[in-house]
């Protein structure tokens, strides 16, 4: 009792002393102390005003160069990705819901410095959230999980109304072809997982489930739509060596040459066949891939790979990075709606026996129509990935946007593929 006293009273008597207002209000030493503040006060208001300018250099950095010196549609193309296209003049209440996503996509795609700024963002966020949607399978393959790639392999997604109507407007167009005495023939590019399923973990293989890609060409040849599957070709011809390239996400030269030599065969072309002993050169090295940049191990991996020997044509361009591509020489005419799995590699090898080859982007079936009547090719072929080969649009300008699919727009409930290795990347490496 007496020691809890004594601690009492010690911590009492180290307390301070009562304030008295009445003292506390003569005394103005407080305000001296503010006085010698204001100098230092001054210092931050003026830091602060260059903090702001600086800030307001940084946000506008990218605004300006993307007006003076934009990165182009190649930055965009380099993702895999196809470029945003500029806004269209909205005509009734869903183009006006639509125009703010629009607008978003265009600025996103055309802000100045998007690249070093790419870079900078995954530098920082790498080693906090780790993968970028890439999956790891046997012997180092990377297979890529965008775009529901390998779920769509393995049977585990099937979007069948979407590929009912994507095989609806096919045949339509198929028809409004043959009108024009235009051959069609549909060759979907298939995943590197519908190829290489082996090297998929167990967990991700088909275990014998139907895929979107036997409901599509079934539903072709149900309604008498030239189509070929490439799959069985590509499968056999692996101990040839490899068909697509271990990190990224398109196929090789030797893969796309075995698709090629299956086309033309199917397309009663077998004159057009090329020798992979003479159409390839000698093994050499290849850094990286798409996938491999996504996980920032653009410099720390390779493979051999063969390029192609065959030369490419000479290029006239097209609106919206589409093209020509001649030797100026006559023979048939070659249409093909693509994406990157052909971007590079078709047209080179068609040039050797063809007059001249017009690649433009499919659009998700949302291209123009009109083309067809301007360029009048021979033929068409229609080679989207399997991995973006469902319609999501109807050709502008097609005559016969009926039955529910309306021209621009994206009945099938599909949202436009977003990720970053999606469409259209450019292989010049």
């Amino acid at each position: 009792m007496g020691v809890r006293s004594t601690l009492w009273t010690s911590r009492s008597a180290a307390r301070s002393a009562p304030v008295s207002w009445s003292t506390l209000s003569q005394d103005r030493s407080w305000r001296r102390g503010l006085a010698t503040a204001r100098p230092s006060s001054g210092m931050l208001r003026r830091y602060r005003r260059l903090f702001a300018v600086a800030a307001f250099v940084l946000l506008a950095a990218p605004l300006v160069v993307g007006l003076v010196y934009p990165d182009g549609a190649a930055s965009i193309l380099m993702e895999g990705r196809t470029p945003a296209s500029a806004p269209r003049a909205p005509v009734d209440s869903a183009d006006w819901f639509g125009l703010p996503k629009q607008i978003d996509a265009y600025l996103q795609d055309h802000i100045g410095l998007r690249q070093a700024l790419l870079r900078a963002h995954r530098e920082v966020s790498k080693p906090l959230f780790g993968s970028y949607k890439v999956l790891m399978g046997r012997g180092g393959r990377m297979f890529y999980l965008g775009n529901e790639m390998v779920v769509q392999s393995a049977g585990l997604v099937m979007r069948d109304r979407a590929v009912a109507q994507s095989t609806d407007l096919l045949a339509r167009m198929n028809g409004e072809l043959r009108a024009r005495g235009i051959r069609f023939l549909v060759a979907p590019p298939p995943n590197a997982s519908s190829v290489y399923t082996d090297d998929l973990p167990l967990r991700a293989q088909n275990a014998g489930r139907p895929t979107e890609y036997d409901l599509l060409l079934a539903s072709l040849a149900a309604k008498g739509v030239p189509a070929i599957d490439l799959r069985p070709v590509l499968k056999k011809a692996r101990a040839g060596g490899s068909l697509f390239y271990m990190h990224d996400t398109h196929w090789s030269f030797r893969g796309a040459l075995v698709a090629f030599n299956a086309i033309v065969e199917a397309d009663s072309h077998p004159g057009w066949r090329l020798d992979p002993s003479s159409a390839l050169g000698p093994p050499v090295v290849r850094k990286g891939g798409d996938m491999a940049r996504a996980l920032g191990l653009q410099d720390n991996i390779w493979e051999y790979t063969e390029n192609l020997t065959v030369p490419p044509g000479k290029k006239v361009p097209l609106p919206d990075d589409d093209f020509i591509e001649t030797f100026d020489k006559p023979g048939p005419k070659i249409l093909i709606f693509g994406d990157s799995l052909t971007l590079d590699f078709f047209p080179p090898m068609l040039l050797q026996h063809v007059g001249s080859v017009i690649w433009i982007h499919h659009e998700y079936c949302g291209f123009d129509w009109r083309v067809i009547d301007e360029l009048r090719p021979d033929e068409v072929w229609w080679m989207p990935g399997e991995r973006i080969f469902l319609c999501q649009h109807s050709p502008i300008g097609f005559p016969q946007a009926t039955k529910g699919i309306e021209e621009e727009k994206a009945p099938m409930g599909l949202g436009r593929p977003a990720d970053a290795l999606e469409d259209r990347a450019t292989v010049r490496q």
